[in-house]
């Protein structure tokens, strides 16, 4: 919450890199973690510059919460608790939140009171030095860049066979994929950018997720 306004404002009103530019929180299977995800119009900005500007925004808002002041983290806290005290505005959340808490077999159903006690505990010092901890040496960072095909990217055009609306493509390993409803897509690693020199290429997904380390499913509990 304390990261969405800075980072609306800095990625696309100062910057204008696109509509939809928003930070996320992310639990993924116990390993706590955000992210920020920017959509750009690719005839104006390529995904290399944009990943720049959001390392800029994070250096930036790294500053800012080195020099945050105790009223203004108060006034996030309290704004966040008033938050997760509304009531649902309908069943439809209330199922969400707890089914979710049977799928992932963690059946925490009262998590919205466990969070806020635990927001009225925290200090501003526990939450700079979590924020730098991301950001530290020692931290990880996935950069995913998905590039259009088209036309509009100076793309060269579809190849029309003038045969039935059927689309097809090829595999890897050379057999056609077909659907006669929508178009097959073909996931195209694409070389890395100068720009970006320094970080690791991922070319083969599995061969990538195969060497990593796997750590036991972990349940937040409390």
């Amino acid at each position: 919450m304390h990261m969405e306004e800075p980072c609306f404002d800095f990625l696309r009103t100062k910057e204008t890199l696109g509509y939809h530019v928003y930070p996320t929180c992310r639990n993924t299977s116990g390993i706590l973690g955000f992210s920020i995800t920017v959509e750009t119009q690719a005839t104006k900005f390529n995904t290399e510059l944009v990943e720049m500007k959001i390392e800029d925004f994070l250096a930036n808002f790294g500053e800012k919460m080195a020099s945050l002041t105790d009223e203004a983290f108060k006034t996030q806290v309290t704004a966040l608790i008033k938050l997760k005290e509304c009531e649902d505005t309908h069943l439809g959340e209330e199922v969400d939140r707890n089914w979710f808490e049977v799928l992932t077999q963690q059946y925490v159903f009262d998590r919205l009171n466990k969070e806020i006690e635990a927001l009225k505990l925290i200090t501003k010092s526990e939450l700079v030095s979590s924020f730098m901890e991301f950001r530290g040496q020692s931290s990880k960072k996935l950069s995913i860049h998905v590039v259009g095909f088209g036309e509009a990217e100076h793309d060269p055009p579809a190849e029309d066979d003038g045969g039935e609306a059927q689309l097809a493509q090829t595999d890897s390993d050379g057999e056609h994929r077909s659907s006669l409803y929508s178009e097959v897509s073909k996931l195209t690693f694409l070389p890395a950018s100068a720009l970006l020199a320094s970080a690791t290429a991922i070319t083969d997904i599995h061969a990538f997720r195969s060497s990593l380390k796997l750590y036991p499913y972990h349940k937040i509990l409390k």
